[in-house]
C-alpha cells in the first residue's frame, strides 16, 4: 500500500512493529509509516537545495522499531493481539509524528508510556494528508526564517500562520496526489504554502517560480530615496495598491510620514496593509527608514521599497 493512495484516509489504530516483521508482512521500509519517515528525511536536502542553504543538523538514524496501522495488512489484527491492546489513531498519529520526525527514535521500552501521557484526550486523528501537510511544512518554516529578514517577527515567527500553510499544502496533496509524494516536488510546495502571508494564498506554481519569490526576499535592500510628500506619496501608493481604497491610501502615507501611529501594533516588526491572492503588502519602520513590501498580481510580482524620513 503506497501512501499516495492513502492520503484522503485518517490514521487508523496501530500496532507496534519491528523492522524484521515489517520486512517480512510489508516489504523492507514499506509500512505507511516508514514512507513517510522516508519521505519527510529526503525532502530536508531537497529543501536546502532549493533555498541554497547548508546543512546545519546530522542526518536522521534509521528507524529502530515502526508501527503497521490498521487497514493496511490483512494480519494487523493478529499483529495487534500479540501486543494488546492496540494504540488509538489519536495516539498512533502521535508516534506517526515522532518516527517521521524525531532525530533519535526512543527506545522500544518507552513508547507505549510516552504516548499515552501524551496524546490529548478525545483527540481527532488526522488524516495522512494533513500530517504529511502540517511535518512538511514544519520543515520548511525555520529553513525560510532568514528569508523575511526585517518581517521575521510580523511574517516568519507568527504561528498562526503555519495552520493556513498546513491547509494550502494539505489541499496540494489532495489534489495532486502522486505528484507531491516525491521529495523534490513536496519541498517546493512546502515552500510555497509557507510563502503564503507574501503570495496571498496563489496556487502552487512549479519549482521556478517558488524559487523567485523565495529569493525576491533575500534580495538586497535597495537605497533608500527620499520620503515623497504626502500627496505625491498618497498618488504613488494607488498605483502600487489598486486594491486599498483612498481612505486606506490616504492613512498609509500620513503612517509611513510618522503621523497616525496604529494603535497596538509595532510597525519596526511590520503590519499587513493586505493579504489576499495576489494582493499582498506590509510596510515597517526602521529608525529613520520606512518600507513597504508587495507581492502582486497571479505571477506574485515581489516588490521592495525603501525611504529616508526626517524624524
Amino acid at each position: 500500500m503506497k501512501l499516495s493512495a492513502v492520503l484522503p484516509e485518517p490514521v487508523g489504530r496501530a500496532a507496534f512493529l519491528s523492522l524484521e516483521a515489517e520486512a517480512q508482512l510489508v516489504g523492507v521500509g514499506e509500512s505507511l509509516v516508514s514512507q513517510l519517515s522516508t519521505l519527510l528525511r529526503s525532502m530536508e536536502p531537497e529543501l536546502r537545495t532549493l533555498l541554497g542553504m547548508q546543512a546545519d543538523l546530522p542526518p536522521r538514524a534509521p528507524l529502530p522499531w515502526t508501527l503497521l496501522t490498521e487497514g493496511e495488512h490483512p494480519g494487523w489484527p493478529l499483529l495487534a493481539l500479540s501486543d494488546p491492546p492496540a494504540f488509538p489513531a489519536a495516539a498512533a498519529a502521535r508516534l506517526v509524528t515522532h518516527l517521521a520526525t524525531a532525530y533519535q527514535v526512543m527506545p522500544a521500552a518507552q513508547r507505549r508510556q510516552w504516548a499515552e501521557r501524551n496524546t490529548p484526550a478525545q483527540a481527532e486523528p488526522p488524516s495522512w494528508a494533513r500530517l504529511l501537510a502540517e511535518l512538511a511544512v514544519a520543515q520548511a518554516v525555520p529553513a525560510l526564517l532568514g528569508f523575511w529578514g526585517v518581517l521575521s517577527a510580523c511574517v516568519g515567527l507568527n504561528v498562526r500562520h503555519r495552520p493556513q500553510a498546513a491547509a494550502l499544502l494539505e489541499a496540494d496533496l489532495l489534489r495532486l496526489g502522486t505528484e507531491l509524494t516525491q521529495p523534490g516536488p513536496l519541498a517546493e510546495a512546502a515552500v510555497w504554502s509557507a510563502l503564503w502571508p507574501l503570495h496571498g494564498g496563489l496556487s502552487f506554481p512549479g519549482r521556478a517560480e517558488v524559487m523567485r519569490v523565495a529569493q525576491a526576499l533575500r534580495a538586497p535592500r535597495p537605497q533608500p530615496l527620499p520620503l515623497p510628500d504626502e500627496p505625491q506619496l498618497q498618488e504613488w501608493l494607488a498605483g502600487q495598491l489598486p486594491h486599498l481604497s483612498e481612505g486606506a491610501l490616504g492613512q498609509l502615507a500620513a503612517q509611513l510620514h510618522g503621523r497616525q501611529p496604529t494603535p497596538g501594533q509595532d510597525p519596526s516588526s511590520g503590519i499587513c496593509l493586505s493579504c489576499e491572492p495576489g494582493a499582498v503588502a506590509y510596510w515597517l519602520r526602521r529608525r529613520r527608514e520606512v518600507q513597504l513590501v508587495t507581492c502582486s498580481g497571479p505571477e506574485a510580482r515581489v516588490g521592495n521599497w525603501v525611504w529616508s524620513v526626517g524624524h
